[in-house]
């Protein structure tokens, strides 16, 4: 068996039963703001370029991003960690050009080959995970989302444009032994709730990837965010399994207090990752945590390292295969980050005086607020959260505008343009302690 194979719970490669262990590789073939210490979704932070610098450079640009951010030294920094899998998000607009729908880009495929190149000589499984879909399959910004509603999910059209990619993957790469599978949409929050729309997505991937391919694994994500899959009624794919993510202090930001009693703490995330998982396990298959990680800025890496050690801890303890969140970034979680006197870090740093991901958030609550209070009556909290997304999707406009392009024509392409190799690895550093971390549990 030349494939990662299920069998009842576990995983199987080549006849013996495996355990995943590793990293997502962050913001590469899709770009998150906060972790690039940029402003906006990816299809915005790309107009910005274009608009100040031309198409043709802006172009260069991101190619150059592309080509630096991940080389051969990463791929041996990967393999001396202990790591056997990556997770790489991908935004669709790789494949698919919004403008012309008969239009096919070659682009997307050009640099999963050059990955996989890297994943067979360095035998580290690659996880292909569909991070952005047109109209977002969620309402925040990690989703490319430009409005701050999921739109996939109403318009027919955009899911089967997706139906048909994800086939052409499975078709380029049926053979491909590197492969783990496909993650086939990252962190879908419907909004309405679930009412059969997600369970028939999943049935036509499924369908459409199981006429060419038959070899890997398909991964299915829950609603809200991967954390929710009672809208996963039954896996009737004898090689489909369940992936979720765990973001405990994301829903509890207290827990992140370095004062906060390392035990309590301890005890509460065994407690919200045993609700998770007891509800997930009815499927009798093998569970992924495809997401999990703490934002190491602003706090102490001690910190951080007690609590991502207590992550893992219950990785080890309920056999849970994980990608932790994340590999590379503008020094904001991830292991690996451009050193401070870095083009890309000078660049970050200045922006991040500007605007923050978490002030854009609070920014967002409080204007929901301001406007509810001019309407009779109390406004209920999942009104309120939903129009968030909504409001800082208006946001974005003004970060663009009044922020990114200004900071942009200050610096002038001969500056930015040398921009990308900061993320070279010859220009980066890392956090040993937390490399040390893993080892230890990657063995």
């Amino acid at each position: 068996m030349d494939f990662v194979k299920i069998r009842g719970e576990k995983f199987y490669f080549r006849g013996k039963e495996i355990t995943f262990g590793g990293l997502g590789i962050g913001s590469w073939l899709n770009m998150e703001h906060f972790m690039l210490g940029i402003p906006t979704p990816e299809k915005q932070i790309i107009e910005a370029f274009e608009e100040v610098f031309g198409k043709e450079k802006s172009n260069h640009f991101f190619d150059d991003f592309i080509a630096y951010f991940v080389q051969e030294e990463d791929f041996r920094f990967l393999k001396e960690t202990g790591v056997n899998i990556i997770r790489v998000p991908f935004n669709y607009h790789l494949f698919f050009d919004d403008t012309d729908l008969t239009v096919k880009k070659e682009k997307g495929f050009r640099y999963f080959d050059r990955l996989l190149a890297l994943c067979r000589k360095y035998e580290i499984f690659l996880l292909p995970d569909l991070h952005a879909v047109p109209g977002g399959q969620n309402p925040d910004w990690h989703s490319d989302n430009q409005t701050g509603m999921p739109q996939f999910w109403h318009f027919e059209v955009f899911q089967n444009q997706m139906v048909e990619l994800w086939r052409e993957i499975a078709e380029r790469y049926a053979q491909e032994t590197w492969i783990l599978g496909y993650d086939i949409i990252n962190e879908p929050f419907l909004i309405p709730a679930e009412d059969g729309r997600l369970r028939k997505f999943y049935d036509k991937v499924t369908a459409a990837i199981r006429e060419v391919d038959e070899n890997h694994i398909i991964f299915l994500e829950g609603d809200f965010f991967a954390m929710d899959c009672s809208a996963i009624k039954e896996l009737k794919d004898e090689q489909s399994a369940i992936t979720f993510h765990f973001y405990p202090t994301v829903w509890e930001a207290d827990l992140c207090d370095p004062d906060y009693p390392r035990e309590k703490r301890r005890a509460i995330f065994e407690d919200r990752f045993v609700k998770m998982i007891e509800k997930m396990k009815k499927f009798g298959r093998p569970l992924l945590c495809g997401e999990a990680g703490y934002d190491i800025a602003g706090h102490s890496l001690a910190h951080v390292m007690d609590m991502v050690e207590d992550t893992l801890d219950l990785f080890k303890k309920y056999d849970i295969s994980y990608t932790l969140w994340c590999y590379k970034d503008a020094n904001f979680m991830g292991i690996v980050y451009p050193k401070k006197e870095s083009l890309w870090m000078e660049f970050a740093q200045e922006m991040r005086t500007k605007w923050t991901h978490y002030g854009e958030m609070k920014m967002g609550r409080e204007l929901v607020n301001k406007m509810c209070g001019y309407f009779p009556g109390e406004v209920e909290e999942k009104i309120r959260y939903h129009l968030q997304f909504r409001q800082r999707a208006l946001l974005y406009t003004l970060q663009k505008e009044q922020i990114l392009k200004p900071q942009l024509t200050a610096y002038g392409w001969e500056k930015v343009s040398w921009m990308p190799q900061s993320f070279a690895m010859e220009n980066c550093g890392y956090y040993k302690e937390y490399q040390e971390l893993l080892q230890r549990y990657m063995k």
